[in-house]
């Protein structure tokens, strides 16, 4: 589940712009936990007639008390402000209230989830032109900061970071408070994982375990992590009705995934739930954009399945009959008047059409795994195909059309079954008709889709 986020039409001239300037800027950022506010500073080494800053659109009712380091003056400029004759080495200073931003977005959440957590595109501040900068972070002993940017070498209460920056409205989520922090390695990355409030022993202890579990679901589709560094946001919110209320994939300067749990519940609870390895799953692929939803939370749906049964989450039995559960709402969800799927993709939120979507998604990415392990008898499928994808193409972070995605992926596998299919579901105003999924249907494929490369699974 995650927010859809800008148009790549919009995204990809943005990315390139950076990319060609390049500018080194360096933050010093200092937090007051009696207060919950942030001193900010922004340095940037390069002079300029006019430099702009800017956050995201709500940003200028977000920061107060913008001086730069020469004394000279700024001006508002749209949701930004600009500064003539910048001097090399120059700074710009601020303050912003995060705890009053953190409350009013808490008012609004159904969640009732409490701490200190923002988006950072509300009141970090960058340069035009700059396309990444170092964050030297001050925090008070006791406070832990969760954020998606990657870590550096640090000592004491002083933290550093990398930040890459990305499209203002591409969502990120900043938590500061009181938090237990852990980091779990796998082959190829490190989930940087924040518990918020306090958990007693036990509860900390199973959250682990079963972040540990979904970690290694996530390395079975090709063997390791598809990102170095993600964070993962554990947010307590009470007592629910399931273990993991709400998962949300975020993008915003760097990868995160922010997952909103009863931490009472106990660990079978845990091992039920899908929404941990869906969210995970969103890391194998880029940034789609709404046009790109059905795509992006097809293969997450999918994987949810396919990978809770290759860890032995699930049994293989149990993912076929998720998936097939699953078609079923996706056809009754379906009018008969529907949209081509596209346009449902683009007006998902206005219309809440999540089930259609979602579900016509994962109808793809099961034809296109079926196409691809029916032409190599079972040995090659989307994972593979993934897997080039993450070789060549994932990092950095940049928006794709899905045009561009599925292309490129046919041509990593040396086929047209990525685009062929695209093509056809894209236009699609009915359910698609989705193969059988009985055990006697495939068996070979079905045990191979089920199974982790080298690994051996059954049907029971």
């Amino acid at each position: 589940m995650k927010r859809i986020l800008a148009p790549w039409c919009i995204l990809l001239p943005f990315a390139a712009a950076l990319a060609a300037a390049g500018e080194p800027a360096q933050y010093a950022l200092r937090y007051d936990a009696a207060s919950r506010t942030m001193q900010a500073s922004l340095c940037l080494d390069r002079a300029a007639a006019l430099q702009r800053f800017a956050g995201d659109a709500s940003a200028p009712g977000h920061v107060e008390g913008l001086t730069r380091s020469s004394g000279a003056s700024l001006q508002r400029d749209g949701d930004g402000w600009s500064a003539r004759d910048w001097r090399a080495g120059e700074c710009l200073r601020w303050r912003a209230d995060l705890g009053q931003i953190a409350d009013a977005s808490a008012r609004r959440s159904a969640l009732h989830a409490t701490g200190t957590i923002t988006d950072p595109g509300g009141w970090l501040l960058w340069a035009a032109d700059v396309a990444a900068a170092d964050a030297i972070v001050e925090l008070p002993a006791g406070i832990a900061l969760s954020a998606p940017w990657t870590p550096e070498p640090s000592a004491g209460a002083t933290r550093r970071y990398h930040i890459e920056r990305t499209p203002p409205d591409w969502l990120a989520r900043i938590a500061i408070g009181r938090m237990s922090e852990t980091t779990i390695d796998r082959p190829g990355g490190r989930l940087h994982v924040a518990i918020g409030g306090t958990p007693d022993p036990a509860q900390r202890t199973r959250l682990l375990a079963w972040l540990e579990r979904v970690s290694d679901a996530a390395t079975t589709a090709y063997g390791r992590l598809p990102l170095a560094d993600v964070q993962v946001l554990v947010i307590p919110v009470g007592a629910q009705r399931d273990a993991v209320v709400f998962g949300q994939s975020t993008r915003g300067e760097g990868n995160g995934l922010t997952l909103f749990v009863d931490p009472s519940r106990d660990a079978h609870a845990f091992e039920r739930d899908w929404i941990a390895v869906h969210e995970l799953s969103h890391l194998f692929h880029p940034h789609l954009g709404a046009r790109g939803a059905w795509l992006a939370e097809g293969l997450a749906t999918y994987l949810q399945n396919v990978l809770r049964a290759r860890s032995g989450l699930l049994t293989p039995a149990q993912a076929w009959a998720e998936l097939a559960d699953g078609f079923a709402r996706g056809r009754a969800a379906t009018p008969r008047d529907a949209a081509p799927l596209e346009q449902a993709s683009l007006d998902m939120e206005r219309a809440h059409g999540y089930t259609r979507v979602y579900w016509s998604g994962t109808a793809y990415w099961l034809a296109v795994d079926l196409d691809l392990r029916h032409a190599s008898g079972g040995r090659i499928g989307i994972d593979d195909a993934l897997r080039r994808f993450d070789a060549c193409c994932l990092a950095p972070p940049r928006a794709w059309s899905p045009q561009a995605f599925v292309e490129r992926l046919d041509a990593l596998m040396d086929t047209d079954v990525f685009a062929r299919r695209w093509r056809e579901y894209r236009t699609l105003t009915r359910f698609p008709d989705v193969p059988a999924l009985d055990a006697s249907t495939d068996t070979g494929v079905r045990a191979a889709i089920m199974r982790a490369k080298g690994g051996r699974q059954s049907e029971d």
